[in-house]
């Protein structure tokens, strides 16, 4: 009889994952192998391309471990029982020698397949039981046990001490190795059987699955009969615009495997349809006619301002932000200038052509209500440009296609946020332009023609595009302010029949004054264009109630920007 090597029952621990050199960490479905035998090993629950598809497909080629219904179930845990009987068929392919006595384990009845390998294991000192009587066959076998019973089992004549062919680790886990389990892990990590997780963890205490079992036990049988796998490929999968293609490798031992690193195509999309009613653009694969959708570059046109509120400086400038992001080829704006309290003075352009016209807003700054009209016509012909429709009667793409609408939705924001006619400096800024400009001691006028930095900006606008027509937008009274009594009779004419034209849709007075140092008058004195100051709200000497512009404002002025461009069209 063989000296029994012992080791105590309780030294029955859970062995390390190998994570072989070929393990292909990718998920996939099997998939059948052009080219491949009809005879070749085949599991449906083992892709060909999981980590431990050769070492499964070795196991059961040569017999050590088998499936059942056309499955291996990797993930499953090995039982104590099943652990020794694979291990006794690789070393005793013959089967077990009858002279084995049988163990004293009580729970290991004699007809199960683990019970004369058990037999053999204890004999040889394999393995003790988990008590003197008792083998616990059906209990999971813990990485740390697995990686002893095979390391003793190195001392028999049927495997020998394998030789040590890799460099000697700590695991990041070694802690955790029990006492009893240290000499065995640490032999066979050298002996190549045995490796940690890719993080360098041993998990010494985890349960042994079928897969790692089959990987461990396949390292010791081709040790055993000298077996050095040399893989042919066998076939191909050809790679898809989603998918890499496959690459299938098999070994004449049965053991077979597949990698998934063939380039995947790539979709060659193009943009193959348009939708403007829904903002979307389609494009489709050229290959494969996979297809998808997105949204047209910047936001869906949409009306999005009514203009019954009052509105505050910051947020018309996000308004408008918003409005140019929307139509990025009809909207521009820059700042112009800055008003006495630095504060930036946006100049907003509408349109494609180059004629222009000029609109002003809010210059005093309680006149608040003239810078929701603006905003309002931003929002409402740029729709009606995009969409081809009208505004009233008139076509507005043909207009804003030959016309430029230049605008400053707000000349006087410190008077604004002050909620002063006035600004920030105290001048009536439509009483400091060039044209007729006088000294007053009051400083109303400022302290020269031209003197303030919100005025610069609107002269700046006025030098820099020819100009048409100007629109100084003002509350209140309801009237058109067409011409002072200095114009030529040739400008009075024409301006009387642009305001004229306004008034059938507006019903708004139509008035002459004496020149004074105003924006209009500025437009008429020195550049001889039709200068007009709309007074756009019921008359009222108290504070304009912006709730209701869409019934004293735009319900009559909607279509103003539109009668201009028509008439001197």
């Amino acid at each position: 009889m063989r000296k029994r090597l012992r080791i105590c029952a309780k030294t029955m621990k859970k062995m390390i994952t190998l994570l072989p050199s070929l393990a292909l960490l990718f998920s996939a479905l099997a998939v059948p192998v052009e080219g491949a035998s009809d005879e070749d090993i085949s599991f449906s629950d083992v892709p060909d391309t999981a980590w431990y598809a050769a070492a499964v497909t070795y196991a059961a080629s040569v017999g050590f471990a088998v499936g059942s219904d056309g499955k291996f179930r990797p993930n499953d845990p090995v039982t104590r029982g099943e652990f020794i009987s694979m291990l006794s068929r690789i070393l005793l392919p013959e089967g077990i020698p009858e002279e084995i006595p049988v163990s004293p384990f009580e729970d290991v009845p004699a007809h199960k397949f683990f019970a004369r390998p058990i037999d053999w294991a204890y004999y040889y000192g394999i393995t003790e039981g988990s008590t003197d009587t008792t083998f616990s066959p059906n209990e999971s076998i813990k990485r740390q046990d697995a990686s002893v019973m095979l390391y003793r089992a190195e001392q028999l004549p049927e495997l020998g001490v394998l030789p040590e062919i890799a460099e000697g680790i700590t695991f990041l886990d070694a802690q955790k190795i029990s006492v009893y389990a240290q000499e065995a892990v640490g032999a066979l990590q050298r002996q190549g059987v045995l490796s940690g997780d890719t993080a360098g963890y041993f998990h010494p205490k985890d349960t042994l699955t079928r897969a790692e079992a089959a990987q461990i036990l396949g390292f010791v049988h081709r040790y055993k009969t000298g077996h050095s796998h040399e893989y042919q490929q066998v076939g191909t999968m050809s790679p898809t615009c989603i998918y890499r293609g496959y690459r299938y490798f098999q070994c004449a031992c049965g053991s077979r495997y597949a990698t998934h690193d063939i380039p995947a195509l790539g979709h060659d999309y193009q943009q193959t349809e348009t939708d403007p009613e829904a903002w979307t653009v389609t494009y489709t694969c050229t290959r494969c006619g996979a297809s998808y959708q997105e949204s047209l570059p910047g936001e869906k046109p949409q009306k999005i301002y009514d203009g019954n509120a009052y509105i505050t400086y910051e947020d018309a400038l996000s308004l408008v932000d918003r409005l140019e992001a929307m139509y990025p080829e009809l909207i521009r704006s820059y700042v112009g200038g800055q008003s006495y309290w630095e504060t930036d003075i946006r100049v907003v352009t509408l349109g494609k052509g180059s004629r222009y016209i000029f609109m002003n807003a809010n210059i005093h700054g309680t006149e608040t209500v003239t810078t929701n009209y603006l905003l309002k016509v931003l929002d409402e012909y740029a729709y009606a440009y995009v969409k081809e429709g009208k505004i009233g009667s008139y076509s507005v793409k043909p207009l804003l296609d030959t016309f430029t609408i230049v605008m400053i939705p707000c000349s006087n924001p410190d008077g604004r946020a002050l909620g002063t006619y006035n600004s920030a400096h105290g001048v009536n800024l439509n009483h400091n332009f060039p044209t007729n400009w006088s000294y007053d001691s009051s400083g109303e006028n400022g302290a020269d023609a031209g003197s303030e930095p919100e005025t610069q900006t609107i002269l700046g606008v006025l030098k820099k595009y020819a100009f048409e027509v100007v629109l100084d937008c003002h509350t209140s009274g309801e009237a058109i302010y067409y011409a002072d009594y200095d114009c030529s009779s040739t400008l009075r004419t024409r301006s009387y029949n642009i305001a004229n034209a306004i008034k059938s849709a507006c019903g708004y007075g139509l008035y002459m004054y004496d020149a004074s140092p105003g924006m209009a008058n500025y437009a008429r004195h020195p550049y001889g264009v039709p200068g007009l100051t709309i007074e756009m709200y019921p008359y009222t000497s108290g504070t304009i109630d912006c709730t209701k512009f869409s019934q004293y404002c735009w319900s009559k002025l909607s279509t103003m920007p539109a009668i201009v461009m028509s008439y001197i069209k």
